[in-house]
């Protein structure tokens, strides 16, 4: 009897090499969610300053920023093959290093921070590997489902990681705390540091089992200079070619008026509005989430959409966004503000699949983790900007961030739709991958 061929989002998994790519993946978007929670929980409860939970994920999140434009040029320089195992070896480290320490009762603040700090600089190496590495794994066909599948486990695991954070730590706490610090919970930190070195040690494991093509090694002598001057290539390619410096663009006023005004607005509206006070503001994440992994199956799903479309689907997804915010502005009830947020969440797991695989189509392989590290850099490093100015915004007026913020949204994305060039970004035809 013949076999029914498998459906076109699962077509990746056919495949032995990407099976064992999507597997470290899991494995490390896993880890890095649990990380969120071990390392400000790991502070709070030792020092129990709120300020100083901030800023380990500021510790963390910055430099990820900083070095991702420098893990681009080392995943080109390399294999991304490499680039990722490297990466995750050095991560498993860190965690395994860190959870023993704790575990022996060396409970040290300015630790936490170091291993904080290590382990955004190491991260950042491993988002334009894992861009770069699928487009070595897969047909151009394939690319979209390939990347809903990443991206669906990303989805899962802000939703899954958080919450299984906070269950291993309540299961191994040892009960009242003694002394000025709040240690109770320090077991059940240090075993989540174990998992999540485990893990990636693992992926580690699963990444020297895939066979790609590419070199595995360096391509020529290193050096800072030379590091330098290909990080300035990525840029210029990036620069060159006017789709590309487009959805650059449309990435850094996506950054600037969306995440800061999101992150920073959401919970007061939460606090201000809704008698469901946090209990809402869980709701908002688990529907942005929602959202966003139905987004990304539908987009792995589906055809690429016609040429004359792409541009389009682009700003259609930002002016929503925007929208989202004008709904915020007034909502006085939970209901339509989470209703409009799984909106948001859909559309935006839908793009954020077609984006990355249209870049990795129209952007040559040398070239390709140096140009995803750029946009990420302008899309990762501006957050806190916009995040700072939301702040301040937010204490004038939380319907005025909501309304200005989300106003600019709207205009921009009619404005861009009104431009034909930026209307029709295009793509390359199917099969036509550029290596040079």
């Amino acid at each position: 009897m013949r076999s029914e061929p498998a459906p076109r989002l699962l077509l990746p998994l056919t495949q032995r090499n990407f099976k064992l790519y999507y597997g470290a993946s899991v494995l490390s978007m896993v880890g890095s969610q649990l990380t969120l929670i071990a390392f400000p929980w790991f502070v709070l409860k030792v020092t129990g300053d709120p300020a100083a939970m901030g800023l380990v994920l500021a510790v963390e999140g910055i430099p990820r920023a900083a070095f991702m434009i420098f893990g681009g040029a080392f995943t080109d320089r390399f294999s991304p093959r490499t680039v990722l195992a490297l990466s995750s070896v050095s991560r498993a480290g860190v965690m395994l290093a860190l959870g023993a320490l704790t575990l022996s009762g060396f409970v040290s603040t300015p630790l936490i921070f170091v291993a904080a700090l290590a382990f955004g600089i190491l991260d950042a190496f491993a988002f334009p590997a894992s861009s770069a590495f699928l487009p070595r794994l897969l047909e151009t066909s394939q690319l979209p489902a390939g990347n809903a599948l990443v991206q669906g486990v990303g989805q899962l695991s802000t939703m899954v990681g958080p919450a299984a954070a906070g269950f291993i730590i309540a299961w191994f706490s040892v009960g009242d705390p003694s002394g000025g610090a709040d240690t109770a919970d320090l077991p059940g930190i240090a075993v989540v540091f174990i998992v999540v070195g485990l893990g990636f040690a693992l992926a580690v494991g699963l990444l020297m089992f895939v066979a790609a093509g590419g070199r595995d090694g360096p391509m020529s002598a290193f050096s800072a200079t030379q590091m330098l001057r290909e990080v300035g290539e990525g840029f210029s390619a990036m620069w060159r070619d006017l789709p590309v410096r487009i959805i650059t663009l449309v990435f850094t006023v996506f950054t600037l008026f969306w995440r800061g005004p999101y992150i920073i607005g959401v919970p007061v509206l939460c606090e201000a509005r809704f008698e469901e006070g946090a209990l809402a503001f869980g709701f908002f994440g688990s529907a942005m989430g929602l959202g966003a992994l139905f987004g990304t199956i539908v987009g792995g799903s589906l055809r690429h959409p016609r040429e004359r479309w792409f541009g389009a689907l682009v700003l259609v997804d930002t002016a929503v966004l925007g929208v989202s915010f004008l709904v915020y502005a007034h909502a006085s009830s939970l209901a339509p503000a989470l209703g409009v947020t799984v909106l948001a969440g859909l559309l935006d797991g839908y793009m954020v699949v077609l984006l990355i695989s249209w870049l990795q189509v129209r952007v040559p392989t040398k070239l390709l983790g140096r140009v995803m590290s750029m946009i990420m850099f302008f899309n990762s490093g501006l957050a806190p900007v916009s995040a700072a100015a939301a702040g301040v915004l937010i204490s004038l007026s939380l319907t005025g961030l909501f309304l200005g913020a989300g106003s600019i949204l709207v205009v921009l994305s009619l404005v861009g739709l009104a431009i034909p060039v930026v209307r029709s970004l295009g793509i390359r035809p199917e099969g036509e991958h550029a290596e040079d």
